[in-house]
């Protein structure tokens, strides 16, 4: 299987105190986010603007910090499965097959965007919150390879743009062909691993929202938070890119109808709230149609199995992760 497949689209900084947008890959299939799944508990996640209710100094601190480093390393996560992210980076020098190319081919070598994820990487790894440790163990172990990556592409990269291969026969990119292979694959590997860590923190985070806007009564912003993290779900459950497989979509099903009670209720709310004259964010209105557009494009895909009714899906789900981001 490809390593540059099977990744969960971007994640939503602000409203998934982390997690938004992109091609194939989101936050893993787990704990449901019903309303048996909510649980108390003091919170160290985001401060999610317009949807998160008050708190005192200390915790806000606490929260506030652990929030800036969940959300860097979201950031960073997005920019390394983006447009010229470490995965497009990868499947644009594998697709080159240096080993096979000639002196006398027009190459080149692009580094893309990975040193700038990297850096942000970095910056989320500088940033002190005790209560991501485990989080930090596994940015640890992708440093490392990209660090690395990075320093072999910036070098590979004058070497090609300069054509100094012509000048050696490409000995040094034969040379080094294999061991940039390894130390992509090595960084995709981290990668996944440190995906599978910050979906740990995020789900924690959205839990831990989720209970306290429920407590605080504001039920159009639960309610609008909910169907975010249900549709995430269903997206997630073919991020592996099967569309064929008949129990998938049993179970997609069942989320479809999950999804639509809550977006049902949350209609019910934002109407209510206008009729009472309380103006509340369009925010929520826009969040729920993306995701009524994203429940179409899964039933499109339930016909057709075809992966680009799941690129609809995605889109969907990032245009929703945006509305809900400009909620005040």
């Amino acid at each position: 299987m490809n390593p540059s497949h099977n990744f969960s689209p971007k994640r939503c900084a602000a409203v998934f105190g982390a997690a938004a947008v992109v091609t194939m890959l989101f936050v893993g299939c787990g704990k449901k986010m019903d309303n048996a799944s909510i649980t108390g508990g003091n919170s160290t996640s985001a401060a999610v603007t317009g949807l998160s209710p008050p708190r005192d100094s200390e915790a806000e601190n606490a929260g506030q910090l652990a929030a800036r480093k969940l959300n860097a390393y979201t950031s960073a996560y997005n920019k390394l499965i983006g447009t010229f992210g470490l995965t497009e980076t990868r499947k644009d020098y594998f697709e080159k097959n240096i080993i096979k190319s000639k002196s006398a081919d027009d190459l080149s070598v692009s580094d893309g965007w990975v040193e700038g994820a990297l850096d942000e990487l970095k910056k989320g790894r500088d940033l002190h919150a005790s209560s991501l440790a485990a989080l930090d163990t596994s940015a640890d172990a992708l440093i490392a390879p990209l660090n690395s990556l990075v320093t072999r592409l910036k070098g590979l990269r004058v070497y090609y743009d300069s054509k100094a291969y012509k000048d050696d026969n490409l000995a040094r990119g034969r040379a080094e062909d294999t061991p940039l292979r390894a130390n992509f694959d090595a960084s995709i590997a981290a990668m996944r691993a440190f995906n599978a860590a910050l979906d740990v923190e995020q789900k924690k985070s959205n839990i831990e929202l989720l209970a306290r806007l429920k407590a605080t009564g504001n039920m159009l912003g639960y309610n609008t938070k909910l169907a975010l993290g249900q549709s995430e779900e269903l997206v997630n459950l073919f991020g592996d890119g099967d569309f064929k497989t008949a129990e998938k979509f049993v179970q997609g099903d069942t989320l479809v109808k999950e999804l639509e009670k809550t977006l049902t209720a949350q209609r019910e709310q934002y109407s209510a709230a206008k009729a009472k004259g309380s103006a509340p964010d369009y925010g929520h209105e826009s969040t729920a149609s993306n995701l009524v557009s994203l429940v179409g494009a899964y039933r499109a895909m339930k016909q057709s199995r075809q992966g680009n009714d799941y690129h609809d899906m995605v889109k969907a789900y990032n245009e929703a992760v945006s509305s809900a981001n400009g909620i005040n």
